[in-house]
């Protein structure tokens, strides 16, 4: 139940917000479960990956910098200044590593 209760916080705070981190976090998690079940299938059957497997990662790893954004985004709308560094690091290291991924 304390889940719930975590989510109707965070629902009441700000709703735009709440619902675009939302959306963002499952386009990020359904292309997180494609790259999965793209590795595994072309593991089991010991082909080459498809061609488009680096634009999947790609738009996983942005949809994760995306949410990242979002997370920052509502820190400074409420003033909180805990993890504020790590989280624009890990949100520049994010889309770093997916331009790098569509480029190679």
């Amino acid at each position: 139940m304390g889940i719930f209760i975590k989510i109707q916080n965070e629902y009441r705070k700000n709703k735009m917000l709440f619902f675009l981190k939302l959306c963002i976090n499952i386009i990020a998690s359904y292309f997180a479960f494609r790259v999965m079940f793209v590795s595994v299938s072309a593991l089991m059957s010991k082909g080459a990956l498809p061609d488009n497997m680096d634009l999947l990662l790609f738009i996983m790893l942005f949809f994760l910098g995306l949410s990242n954004v979002i997370e920052l985004v509502e820190m400074i709308v409420h003033k909180k200044k805990e993890c504020f560094t790590l989280l624009i690091v890990t949100t520049i290291v994010l889309f770093g590593v997916s331009i790098f991924v569509l480029l190679v």
